[in-house]
């Protein structure tokens, strides 16, 4: 049976204030603007299907001129393989630590 590695996302809340400071140091973008891209991402999926890849959260890089291929790991390594599963991996869980409800 392969071994799963856990997902950085989930440890989120449990993490100490300077393990917390680490991950924020070591995202592909600052805090604001993760959650700047989650808003955008779910502003865009009230009023469009999800075609099950990234093309909003590709969007809102381009759009902020962020490194793609950091960005996108690190979305897809924590859940975030198309838009609709940014909102339900990442988001709740981001927005539960940050307060970005």
């Amino acid at each position: 049976m392969p071994i799963l590695k856990k997902r950085e996302i989930e440890n989120l809340e449990q993490m100490t204030t300077e393990e917390l400071e680490t991950f924020l140091e070591s995202l592909p973008a600052g805090q604001a603007t993760i959650s700047y891209l989650l808003d955008f991402v779910e502003d865009e999926l009230y009023e469009n299907a999800c075609n099950h890849s990234l093309q909003y959260s590709m969007r809102f890089m381009m759009d902020n001129g962020l490194d793609f291929g950091k960005v996108t790991s690190w979305l897809n390594n924590n859940g975030g393989y198309c838009d609709c599963k940014v909102m339900e991996q990442i988001a709740p869980v981001w927005r539960r630590k940050f307060g970005d409800d």
